[in-house]
């Protein structure tokens, strides 16, 4: 489908691909569908990519006008993976997503681990939720969460305080995550052991130590599923934080792929939580 009308889905082109960590691919997108994507606000801080088949096809749904995406092959579906906008730039009509590299491994970073300028992917949508307005924050995720942690650190309030827990495979992994708010970063190395199959991350972030008194707290968490589901009992069974102070949401599940854990168990969301407000 054309772009020409403004409406998304659209097609974005690869303009520059550079390793910024051994493990994380930043792909700069450009070109028309990065326009007509930048035009609607409300698509930060997410995206949904559409990949191409083993073909090398790009099909991409259709669009009813009125924004709501069609979708005449649902196989085309299977081919859509979300994403977070790292930088965004209408002026210069680029933007950045962060991949983690795996090889040939899955549908996205299959692509990515190949991309060069030129390539072609499809933008058919985004959304997402941004981190309220709080006095401190906990903010706790694995490699997959990383893009979303550093665009959320970099528009945090100043003089806000908190702490931000990231688990990644050792420290050459580790980036610089700039913020106008005074948040304490904590690293946490898996040394080897496979993604998802410790406690090292749910560990570090129990550790923390919660402010006292009349603070207007908020949580967020995104990993893989084991751990969001245990972060969210703990955050209300011991640490006492409101339901709607909280945005727990699983980023995947081992033996699974995005589509199938959605469908699954929906990234185990639940209801009353921040997204649910907006």
């Amino acid at each position: 489908m054309s772009n020409e009308d403004g409406l998304l889905p659209a097609v974005i082109e690869v303009a520059r691909v550079v390793d910024i960590t051994p493990h994380m691919r930043r792909i700069t997108f450009a070109g028309r569908g990065v326009e007509v994507y930048a035009k609607d606000p409300t698509r930060v801080p997410n995206i949904k990519l559409v990949f191409p088949r083993e073909n090398g096809d790009l099909d991409l749904p259709g669009n009813d006008g009125t924004g709501r995406l069609l979708w005449p092959d649902p196989t085309v579906k299977q081919m859509i993976r979300t994403y977070t906008v790292r930088r965004l730039d209408p002026a210069a009509g680029e933007m950045d997503i962060d991949f983690v590299k795996h090889g040939d491994e899955g549908l996205a970073s299959g692509w990515a681990e190949h991309a060069q300028p030129g390539d072609r992917i499809g933008a058919a949508g985004g959304g997402g939720v941004v981190a309220p307005v709080a006095d401190w924050y906990l903010i706790v995720g694995d490699e997959t969460a990383l893009p979303a942690i550093g665009r959320m650190l970099e528009r945090l309030p100043e003089g806000a305080r908190g702490v931000a827990v990231i688990e990644v495979a050792d420290e050459h992994e580790q980036q610089d995550l700039p913020s106008p708010a005074d948040i304490e970063i904590r690293w946490v190395h898996r040394n080897g052991a496979p993604a998802g199959t410790t406690t090292h991350l749910l560990d570090a972030a129990t550790a923390v130590a919660l402010p006292a008194g009349d603070v207007k707290r908020f949580a967020w968490v995104s990993a893989e599923s084991k751990t969001v589901q245990a972060m969210r009992r703990w955050l209300r069974a011991e640490a006492r934080f409101d339901r709607k102070a909280t945005l727990v949401i699983g980023y995947w599940r081992i033996g699974m792929s995005e589509t199938g854990y959605g469908k699954a168990a929906d990234h185990d969301r639940v209801d009353g939580e921040h997204d649910d407000e907006h």
